[in-house]
């Protein structure tokens, strides 16, 4: 007969919403190193080589003649396709369960990664097309996770486990940036995509195998750890729920939301897309050590998520913080903080610095994934995938106009024209951290009915719990 555990004393690798939330994390993953890879390749892509002819005549040649606005839109083109995708992911997650939304964004963008060396070959318009649909799979995982989180976290766990998912996105980041310049000097541009594209196909077969819709439908969780988190969150009786769409688009705390959003991918987008061409540009590393360089910051960043997560839960439970000034606080110390850093890059001419500057800027980042990136799940944890499609369509903007504005500024790779890129980033910092201060909120609202309703369940089991 199997043993019995209680919840305090089940071992950890026995409880399922730890294999989940390392499941997100694979797949996150995938997605976040399939979403970059493109961003070292394009300088191999377009770098210009000397070729000696038979008769000693020594000419340029490029394989692809992308000029820096066609470069910036096949960078931006992405996100077309991402922000167009949130919305429709955040209603299909809460309709049909965020598992399922997550696998298929897992497969469509493996599929979409083997097939870019081919799409860039035909015709530039088929590779940003192709990027284009590659954006609109990959754009759904996010609404996805909270959807999934809402169905999985304990409330007094709800950051950890949201910021150890999300350190699978820094990870992606990382073996993005540091190998993907190995493997384009070993094996050629190519070969990048079909290996990452891969193994998010076998990330795809392992989601299908481990993840469930919620501790209800899970045949391999304890009865121990279902009660424990049905406990924490309440049951959703029905998926067909009924979305207050006009109190979610005109309340000040969901703009918030949407605002940490575009500010902090503006900031993530503008590194994530230009940092290896800024460092080329700028201290002419080439493009295995531009690689190597771009993914320090991310290493510091992805090694303090579950720590800043632990922290803000910490801070709740023992009740120095509410969970309103949690999310306002780590927002607002990592807008102002990262706008100094920028400030510090647009300034700075050693390059050294530089790499330190920007390893700090980003690794703060941290902070705001215990911010806004879970705020959602405090507003209205039934609405929650719905509003983070709203946050991140906005956010989506500026996946688009970042790599596009710098594009059109960057044009002949001065100093200059990077320190007005790094100027706009600074500024727009700077507006999230005013908007974020003002706005941000951390309980459940006053239009999240189907939530209220379950808290005041939730509350009237506990007491009635305490007077027995």
């Amino acid at each position: 007969v199997e043993k019995e555990f209680d919840e305090k004393t089940l071992p950890f690798w026995r409880k399922r919403r730890y294999h989940i939330v390392i499941m997100m994390l694979f797949g996150l993953f995938c997605l976040l190193s399939m979403r970059m890879i493109l961003s070292v390749a394009i300088v191999s892509m377009t770098k210009t080589n000397n070729i000696t002819l038979d008769d000693g005549t020594v000419v340029e040649e490029q394989e692809f003649e992308w000029n820096s606005k066609q470069q910036g839109l096949i960078l931006s083109s992405f996100f077309y396709g991402y922000m167009a995708t949130q919305l429709i992911s955040g209603f299909l997650s809460a309709r049909f369960g965020g598992h399922l939304v997550f696998g298929i964004s897992v497969l469509g963008t493996s599929i979409l990664s083997l097939l870019l060396p081919f799409a860039a070959e035909i015709h530039l318009s088929v590779f940003i097309a192709a990027r284009i649909f590659q954006g609109f799979f990959g754009g759904g995982a996010f609404t996805a996770i909270i959807a999934i989180l809402a169905n999985w976290a304990p409330v007094n766990e709800r950051t950890f486990l949201t910021n150890t998912a999300l350190m699978g996105y820094y990870f992606g980041n990382i073996a993005a940036m540091l190998l993907s310049g190995i493997i384009i000097v070993a094996w050629g541009w190519r070969v990048l995509f079909y290996i990452f594209g891969a193994i998010g196909c076998i990330c795809y077969i392992c989601w299908i195998l481990v993840v469930k819709e919620s501790p209800k439908h899970d045949s391999f969780i304890t009865e121990a750890e279902k009660k424990f988190i049905i406990s924490s969150i309440g049951e959703r009786k029905s998926k067909k729920i009924s979305h207050p769409w006009k109190d979610m688009l005109t309340s000040l705390p969901v703009w918030a939301i949407a605002v940490g959003h575009f500010t902090t991918m503006w900031g993530q987008f503008t590194l994530q897309t230009q940092l290896p061409t800024f460092l080329n540009d700028i201290f002419n590393y080439n493009i295995d050590t531009t690689g190597i360089l771009s993914a320090i910051p991310y290493m510091l960043l992805a090694s303090m998520l579950s720590i800043t997560g632990y922290f803000a839960d910490w801070l709740q439970v023992k009740g120095y913080l509410t969970t309103g000034q949690v999310r306002r606080y780590f927002n607002c110390f990592t807008y102002l903080t990262q706008m100094i850093f920028m400030l510090l890059v647009a300034f700075n001419t050693n390059p050294v610095l530089t790499i330190v500057y920007l390893t700090l800027g980003v690794g703060v980042d941290a902070f705001t994934w215990s911010g806004y990136a879970i705020n959602a799940l405090d507003l209205a944890p039934s609405h929650a995938a719905i509003i983070k499609g709203i946050g991140i369509t906005l956010g989506g903007c500026s996946g688009i106009l970042s790599p596009l504005v710098s594009g059109y500024i960057v044009t002949d790779k001065s100093r200059e024209q990077w320190q007005l890129v790094f100027f706009i980033a600074a500024g727009i910092y700077l507006f999230g951290a005013v908007f974020s201060w003002l706005f941000v909120r951390g309980s459940i609202q006053p239009w999240a009915k189907i939530d209220l309703e379950e808290m005041e369940r939730r509350n009237e089991a506990s007491r009635c719990n305490r007077t027995s």
